[in-house]
C-alpha cells in the first residue's frame, strides 16, 4: 500500500515535530524469538496504515556470524508499541522496504552482492536485479544499493560510488526499459582536513522516496559521518536530462535543538510518508543503531512548515 499524497505542489521545507527513542514489545511474545535477537538495526520503513509502520532490520544481531545476518520485520505503531515480529522470509541484509499490493519489495547488500527483489504473495523471495560489490562500476565496499522507491515507476539507488552515485529507474516498473541517472554527491561534505571518504566515512545516499503524483522527482536522504558526528540532509531531487538537481528541504546537524534540548542525528536510513496534517505533508525518518550500545534507534516525525 502506498500512502497517497496526490494533489500537493512543491515540497515545502520540513521541521521536526516529534522524536521518539523508546519502543515497547510484549515480553511474552519476545521470549519465543532467538536469544540474541535485539530490536534495532532498522534499515527500512514503510507506512501501511494511519498508525502502522512496517520496519525491517538489516540483520538479527551485531555478530558477523552467517546465521545472524537474517533480516527481521516489525510492526510498530506511532506510539512506539511493537505488535508483531517475524523473520524476513529468509532474506539477509535488507536495506530498504516498500509495499505494493501483494508484493513486498526490498533492497539488499551483502559483502558479495547488492540489489533488489520482492517477496511474492506466496512468501517466496525473488531477486530482480543483482550487482557484484567488487566489480560493479556503481558500488564500493559497504556502499551498495540502499534506496528503493515506488510510484508508477520503480527506482533504486546506490549509496555511493567512487566520485558520485547513480539512481536506476524502471519506467512502468519494467526492467527492460531501465534508465540510469547521475546523482550529484559531495562525498566529503562533513569531513575534516586530511580525512578521506570511504566505507564508513563521508556522505552517502541512504534512502529515496517517491512522490506518488510526480514522475520526475524523488525525496532523497543523505547522511555524512566524520568519525565523531553525523549530519543529515533531505532534498527534493528533480530530474533534468540524465542528472538530478537538488533542493534542500531539511537540515539536521549535531547542534540542532528540539523542544529546548540538543537532538543529535544518528545513522538515519528509513523514510516514509505519513498522513497529512492540516493540509501539510508529514514524513517519518528512522535510524539504524547497528545493534550498538553507543547508538540508538530514533524515530522522527517531520512536517512541512506552514
Amino acid at each position: 500500500m502506498l500512502l497517497s499524497v496526490a494533489g500537493y505542489g512543491q515540497l515545502r521545507d520540513l521541521q521536526i515535530i516529534r522524536a521518539d527513542s523508546v519502543f515497547v514489545i510484549d515480553s511474552v511474545q519476545w521470549r519465543s524469538y532467538p536469544l540474541n535477537l535485539r530490536f534495532g538495526g532498522i534499515s527500512g520503513m514503510e507506512m501501511t496504515g494511519p498508525n502502522r509502520l512496517l520496519l525491517v532490520s538489516d540483520r538479527q544481531a551485531r555478530s558477523a556470524a552467517a546465521e545472524d545476518q537474517y533480516s527481521w520485520l516489525y510492526i510498530l505503531d506511532t506510539l512506539g508499541n511493537i505488535s508483531h515480529t517475524q523473520r524476513f522470509w529468509g532474506v539477509k541484509n535488507v536495506e530498504a522496504l516498500r509495499i505494493d499490493g501483494e508484493n513486498t519489495w526490498y533492497s539488499f547488500e551483502t559483502d558479495e552482492s547488492t540489489g533488489i527483489g520482492y517477496v511474492d504473495a506466496e512468501g517466496k523471495p525473488q531477486v530482480m536485479a543483482e550487482h557484484n560489490m567488487v566489480t560493479s562500476p556503481f558500488s564500493t565496499f559497504n556502499r551498495g544499493v540502499e534506496g528503493l522507491a515506488l510510484n508508477q515507476d520503480l527506482w533504486y539507488s546506490f549509496e555511493a560510488g567512487l566520485d558520485s552515485t547513480v539512481i536506476v529507474r524502471w519506467p512502468q516498473r519494467k526492467k527492460d526499459n531501465q534508465e540510469i541517472y547521475r546523482y550529484p554527491l559531495d562525498r566529503g561534505s562533513c569531513l575534516n582536513t586530511g580525512q578521506v571518504a570511504g566505507a564508513s566515512l563521508g556522505t552517502g545516499l541512504s534512502e529515496i522516496l517517491a512522490f506518488p503524483e510526480y514522475s520526475d522527482r524523488l525525496l532523497t536522504l543523505e547522511r555524512c559521518f566524520n568519525g565523531r558526528a553525523t549530519f543529515v540532509r533531505l532534498y527534493e531531487a528533480l530530474l533534468k536530462g540524465n542528472t538530478f538537481e537538488k533542493r534542500e528541504v531539511f537540515r539536521w546537524d549535531p547542534d540542532t535543538r528540539f523542544a529546548g534540548r540538543t537532538l543529535k542525528p544518528d545513522n538515519m536510513e528509513g523514510l516514509t510518508w505519513g498522513p497529512p496534517v492540516n493540509g501539510a505533508r508529514t514524513l517519518y525518518i528512522i535510524s539504524d543503531d547497528n545493534h550498538s550500545t553507543r547508538q540508538r534507534t530514533v524515530l522522527l516525525k517531520l512536517m512541512e512548515k506552514q
